[in-house]
């Protein structure tokens, strides 16, 4: 019997998930890595620690079935930007999503119609994470560097170079880049003559289940794999973790709470919003991934954890205390903006905030609001697509951040749809797994998935606290919009003054 690895790059850690050619999950082992955070905005990544890491997860997988792996093939975190010089030598790290230093690039393609141009040509929202303002960022900053690159590529893309000698992209991962045009499927020429670069610099364009090659040699060896072990060319972890809890169309939407979260769903054609508030972007000209990114998740919760009471308490600890207090947390609201947020404000610069506090309120109060903040965040986040593509039928839901039957039914009572609860949080390896298996024509498409996802559980709306938040959703939303222009002032003053927040 032959094995497949599913492999995920992560932002803080890769994992890996051994599974028999049948789907059936063998093992999964992950390895964390940092964040280089040198200076302010900064969120860049090692690409050499990222690759050991990989290293080692297939080398000890592999181990366990004597190097009987017959394919490895990979989801990834999207928007990562590394510069490869003469003989593709490292000239950057990897810039990730999470980088924030472009944010004035952003903000003057915004005032001069450009963030229109892109997101109409691309469906890229104007935000630092997308590596179209990245380039121009480094292109304005650092000229030097800029000219001396001879490709731009993303941390998947250098890792299956290391494996296979081979520098391609695949369309999911191409469409976070802000550089994909959407009706060619190809690198847009305009826009890469607007910013200058040539198409040359760019890696060539391929399907997510295409075989890029067999493993090089020198790493057949060294990671105990045989000499006809495959790599699949993959996709990003937004397309595959949607797939891999089986929303296959627009009929559900998929919503992931870990750290960060977003929610998405597959649609059937590609969809423009005027108001640019979701990313659309082609799997192929049959399939497109809409939906919103939010930076603020499971990081906030945390952060509220350790803040607004000990740090020695537990997450299950501050959930037992936010239980005890009614919906709507007796009117307090909670705007979770702690790292910048992406959709649906798409505001590098916004901050969070406590609104209708008086007296009355005490810490249980709070964890409610902050746990209420993050999910009406995630439901305007939301709100574009739905208008969009209309109302889909329940959430699948995974992450982190949803493990407890509190959130769960929170998540029900504010969305007001039934939440499905998908057991398997490796889902994006998953679906990695069976693009192997489309690749080497062992199966002739995805719908397949849907057998192997195992769902524990329906949590459906309660009709007494969607009445509340419905009453105090439009609050939310309408002091959400009142403090977006007091954001840039409140950003600039915390950097003019950066030894008060020491």
């Amino acid at each position: 019997m032959d094995f497949i690895i599913g492999m995920d790059i992560g932002t803080t850690a890769s994992k890996g998930v051994l599974y028999q050619e049948n789907g059936e999950k063998i093992e999964e082992l992950s390895i964390p890595y940092p964040l280089i955070q040198e200076k302010v905005d900064q969120a860049e990544e090692d690409p050499q620690v990222i690759f050991d890491a990989v290293q080692k997860i297939i080398f000890d997988l592999s181990k366990n079935v004597s190097g009987k792996i017959s394919a490895i093939s990979w989801s990834s975190q999207m928007h990562s930007l590394i510069g490869l010089g003469k003989d593709n030598q490292l000239l950057t790290n990897s810039i990730t999503w999470a980088d924030n230093r472009s944010r004035d690039v952003v903000a003057r393609a915004k005032k001069s119609r450009l963030a229109n141009s892109i997101y109409q040509q691309t469906r890229m929202p104007p935000h630092p994470m997308a590596p179209v303002y990245k380039l121009l960022w480094i292109q304005e900053e650092m000229p030097e560097l800029f000219a001396q690159v001879q490709k731009w590529i993303g941390i998947k893309e250098y890792i299956i170079w290391r494996l296979t000698g081979k520098l391609i992209t695949d369309t999911t991962m191409a469409a976070g880049t802000g550089l994909l045009n959407l009706a060619t499927l190809s690198w847009d020429k305009n826009l890469l003559k607007q910013i200058g670069l040539a198409a040359e610099k760019l890696p060539v364009l391929g399907r997510p289940e295409d075989i890029v090659g067999r493993v090089l040699p020198e790493y057949v060896q060294k990671l105990n794999l045989n000499s006809e072990t495959k790599i699949i060319l993959g996709a990003s972890d937004g397309y595959l973790s949607t797939i891999g809890v089986g929303v296959l169309d627009e009929k559900s939407f998929a919503l992931n709470v870990g750290t960060s979260g977003a929610v998405r769903v597959i649609a059937p054609e590609a969809v423009v919003d005027s108001e640019n508030r979701f990313f659309c972007y082609p799997v192929d000209k049959k399939h497109y991934l809409l939906g919103g990114p939010v930076n603020n998740g499971g990081i906030v919760f945390e952060w509220a954890r350790k803040t607004i009471f000990d740090p020695d308490q537990t997450a299950e600890d501050f959930i037992n205390v936010a239980e005890t207090v009614p919906a709507g947390s007796n009117g307090l609201i909670f705007h979770p903006y702690l790292g910048g947020e992406r959709a649906p404000i798409w505001n590098a610069q916004a901050r969070g905030s406590f609104i209708g506090l008086t007296r009355n309120h005490t810490k249980p109060q709070m964890a409610r609001s902050v746990l209420e903040g993050i999910v009406f965040n995630l439901l305007g986040a939301a709100r574009g697509v739905r208008e969009k593509i209309g109302e889909p039928d329940a959430l699948r839901v995974t992450g982190g951040f949803v493990k407890s039957n509190f959130v769960r039914q929170l998540i029900a009572d504010i969305f007001n749809l039934p939440v499905i609860v998908i057991k398997n949080d490796q889902s994006g390896t998953l679906a990695a797994m069976f693009l192997a298996q489309v690749g080497m024509k062992k199966e002739a498409n995805l719908e397949k998935i849907a057998k192997k996802i195992d769902e524990s559980k329906v949590y459906f709306p309660n009709p007494k606290n969607v009445a509340v938040y419905q009453d105090i959703i439009p609050i939310y939303r309408e002091v959400e919009h009142d403090l977006d222009q007091s954001y840039e002032k409140i950003a600039s003053f915390q950097e003019k003054y950066p030894k008060l927040f020491e």
